[in-house]
């Protein structure tokens, strides 16, 4: 009669009294032990393919997007595994009449993405050649949103830095719902206490050469 292993994790073992068979010995060692161990697979779909009926606690790691995942009972989460460096990006800065073009300008954006949680870094420095082209800025996300039935995905954070008055001013920019970018920034009006403006080629004002717009913050991922 088989027993198991001193772990309660079902890894049968023969017993003494048991019919000499090796390749049952091994099989059913194998079996047991590898669904318990971290399996790799070449993408999502090649371990669907595979495991048509996960079992809870099962880990299992994504060779094409290097990430780590175990399964809950209903679905196969991310799983944070120690440090991981950030990625950079090339965010795509859009107007909704004209687009602006960066000229001399600079535009970098870096993410750091865990499980279905992005963290986020854009910043924009104007140029003495940037076409501010015209109409509410965006700039391109490097995942889409979420789509969530209570609340937001996420709102970001703005802060702009010029030589004018005012110098500096902190802004937001809340995400929909499956979007690809963000959507209306809002800065303060320095004309109006307590007003904000969306940002524009010409509100709050005409973004000037060396002004800094910087986007930062952390929202859910589809």
């Amino acid at each position: 009669m088989p027993t198991t292993d001193a772990y309660g994790q079902g890894v049968s073992i023969a017993a003494l009294t048991d019919a000499p068979n090796a390749a049952t010995l091994s099989q059913n060692i194998a079996d047991a032990i590898v669904q318990r161990s971290v399996m790799r697979f070449a993408s999502a779909s090649a371990r669907a393919a595979t495991l048509t009926s996960p079992a809870e606690g099962m880990v299992s790691w994504l060779q094409d997007t290097n990430s780590l995942e175990v399964y809950d009972g209903a679905a196969w989460r991310g799983v944070f595994y120690g440090a991981t460096a950030w990625t950079t990006y090339t965010p795509s800065w859009t107007a909704t009449t004209t687009n602006p073009s960066l000229g001399n300008g600079t535009l970098v954006g870096s993410y750091m993405k865990v499980g279905t949680t992005c963290h986020l870094s854009i910043q924009l420095v104007i140029g003495s050649t940037t076409n501010k082209g015209s109409g509410t800025y965006r700039f391109s996300l490097p995942f889409t949103t979420a789509t969530v039935t209570n609340g937001s995905p996420g709102v970001l954070s703005a802060v702009f830095s010029r030589a004018s008055t005012p110098n500096h001013g902190i802004g937001d920019s809340p995400l929909g719902n499956a979007w690809t970018t963000t959507d209306q920034i809002w800065f303060p009006n320095p004309s109006v206490v307590g007003d904000s403006n969306v940002w524009t080629d010409t509100q709050p004002w005409t973004p000037a050469s060396t002004n800094v717009f910087r986007i930062y913050g952390t929202y859910q991922t589809a």
